[in-house]
């Protein structure tokens, strides 16, 4: 016999992507921290930051601030130019603090 079978999950918006290669060390590396203003980035980001800089003394850290608020009345631009930003800052890792 042959059955009919119905998923009963959508199919993925998102497709799979390979992922860039993880760093081995950040000493030496600028991070940037991203952040959407909406929960506490503002008390864990100096802690996170402070963390780093024990474990990679030469790290070097581009505060949220520098990119601004990542949700908002202009986050389709703020977005879009990202890409551009973290490459003229000369980034080489980040940290995304957005809620969902």
């Amino acid at each position: 016999m042959t059955y009919e079978v119905i998923w009963p999950r959508s199919p993925r918006g998102v497709q799979h992507r390979r992922t860039a290669d993880r760093l081995e060390s950040l000493d030496g590396r600028r991070v940037a921290f991203l952040w959407d203003y909406l929960f506490r980035g503002d008390e864990l980001f100096p802690v996170l930051a402070d963390q780093l800089r024990t474990r990679f003394p030469s790290v070097e850290i581009v505060d949220y601030e520098v990119f601004g608020n990542l949700h908002g009345a202009d986050e389709k631009e703020r977005v879009g130019r990202l890409p551009d930003d973290l490459r003229n800052r000369g980034v080489d890792a980040v940290v995304s603090g957005m809620g969902c």
